[in-house]
């Protein structure tokens, strides 16, 4: 069982400094059917402000939720205090409301003690992928825990979960999930069902002040952010928007700004002062951009080329899926909703999570640099990372930029916020060559995590590229077809 109250000797939490205005009075709806989560809808995210003069505070509040938690505004702190949970365990019921499942205690399951005041823990529900977003990066569910006090103040507590091993909770939950499936409104009693089985793993956690991410978005939630991220198996995930089986592909609420917030945690300016020399020292957690010795990007020397054709050829197994382009302030980064399909690297499938661009290229090749890189970032079951890189040189339009070119504009001044473009098939991307080099690397962008799978096609097809690192003895392989005897 999870202790009633996180014990720390010291506790490190990310507080977003934002000011408190008089609190919601009113929680989330219970029928989800008259809003959408597709943003091409009309009753969409854009529009949910729109529907019901009572909820125009979807459009016009400043204080809006989700976000992305940008260690840029964190400032860390341990006067929060220990999150103190006095949870129970008690007779509960799950809904199918239409875009979401909710489990709700029919007469309350504890409550969490924040700044003097008690919250009650009255109802959990699902979002998939996640509506927080950590440094940009979306993980693929979050479990909100939703609270309210006396006066009727709201307080969330959210929990991330990325694909791994299954989760006890949801493995509890996942019959009922399969009895409710197309039930919209149907309410199922599933008996005592008890809140300190919900791992939390973490004394660290994220704290600001936002709103209910669904209409009628009220503000002034207090919003707590486990910091760890738990795991959850992709068999789960299936049951979830299956048993909503809503035909969308999410039930997220795109991450909203943050407002009267514009200052960059990291340079790619070699000058400054948060520029790339000091990267390893702006949090301890990017330590390894200065210290590591497997660091990318490189120069793709071909002394240190051994040219084999045991690689075989770039196994892409790629399909369409919805996407979101989000303007992260130093790239333009392509979101695939639900994966994109997936590559196959020595055994080990890599999903498609998302793509971006550097101007000019990262990598050069014998010390020269491109106009272009597009990285294709893929990620497997057990975290590790790999990554497809296209150079591009002026010349002919390249037909898939033309294609995210208006929403590329569209969004070219409003960094932090997430545009939804539709389908995008990634087998558009046109690669146009058998070659490619396969080295062992580094993330480009903090933390600059290492053992990267990197893959560069060889055809080349303001910088916000990182300058070149040193090899360190790494020896680069170019894959070549034993039937190409060209270089």
């Amino acid at each position: 069982m999870i202790n009633k109250s996180l014990k720390s000797s010291s506790i490190l939490i990310a507080l977003f400094i934002i000011l408190c205005v008089p609190y919601a009075i009113s929680q989330e709806v219970d029928d989800e059917h008259e809003f959408s989560y597709d943003v091409n809808s009309p009753v969409g995210p854009d529009h949910w402000g729109e529907i019901h003069s009572e909820w125009s505070m979807c459009n016009q509040g400043d204080l809006q939720s989700p976000i992305d938690l940008t260690h840029k505004r964190v400032q860390t702190t341990s006067h929060l205090g220990r999150l103190d949970r006095d949870y129970k365990d008690g007779n509960a019921t799950l809904i199918n409301r239409g875009h979401d499942m909710m489990l709700r205690w029919t007469e309350g399951a504890g409550h969490i003690t924040i700044n003097g005041t008690e919250y009650q823990l009255n109802q959990l529900h699902w979002h998939t992928p996640t509506e927080h977003t950590v440094n940009g990066r979306r993980y693929n569910l979050e479990l909100h825990l939703v609270h309210q006090s006396t006066d009727g103040k709201i307080a969330v507590i959210g929990i991330m979960y990325k694909i791994g091993r299954p989760d006890s909770t949801l493995s509890l939950m996942e019959p009922y999930f399969k009895a409710l499936v197309s039930t919209k409104g149907v309410e199922m009693n599933v008996g005592i069902i008890d809140p300190r089985e919900i791992k939390i793993g973490s004394r660290k956690y994220y704290r600001y002040i936002g709103s209910l991410t669904t209409p009628p978005c009220h503000q002034n939630v207090i919003w707590t952010i486990v910091k760890k991220v738990r795991t959850v198996s992709r068999e789960q995930l299936h049951a979830i928007r299956e048993a909503v089986h809503d035909n969308a592909d999410a039930n997220s609420r795109p991450v909203q700004p943050l407002n009267n917030h514009d200052e960059h945690e990291f340079s790619y300016d070699v000058n400054s002062s948060n520029g790339p020399n000091h990267w390893g020292e702006i949090h301890p957690e990017w330590s390894m951009c200065n210290k590591g010795d497997m660091q990318s990007p490189i120069d793709l020397t071909h002394k240190r080329v051994k040219t084999t054709s045991k690689l075989g050829r770039l196994d892409r197994d790629y399909k369409p899926s919805n996407t979101t382009l989000v303007n992260r302030g130093h790239d333009m980064m392509l979101r695939f909703i639900r994966g994109a399909g997936h590559i196959h690297i020595n055994g080990t499938e890599y999903q498609l999570n998302q793509a971006h661009w550097h101007t000019p290229t990262e990598h050069t090749i014998n010390g020269r640099r491109l106009n272009l890189e597009l990285h294709l970032v893929h990620q497997s079951i057990d975290e590790k990372v790999a990554v497809v890189g296209i150079l591009y040189k002026i010349g002919r339009p390249d037909s898939f930029l033309a294609t995210m070119e208006p929403y590329l504009k569209a969004v070219a001044s409003s960094r932090g916020v997430e545009t939804n473009v539709g389908i995008v098939d990634p087998q558009q991307i046109k690669i146009g060559s058998r070659k490619y080099y396969r080295y062992i690397g580094s993330l480009t962008t903090p933390p600059c995590d290492e053992n990267v799978i990197w893959t560069i096609v060889r055809k080349g097809a303001d910088a916000n590229a990182r300058p070149t690192q040193a090899l360190n003895n790494r020896w680069l392989k170019l894959y070549r077809p034993d039937d190409d005897k060209t270089n």
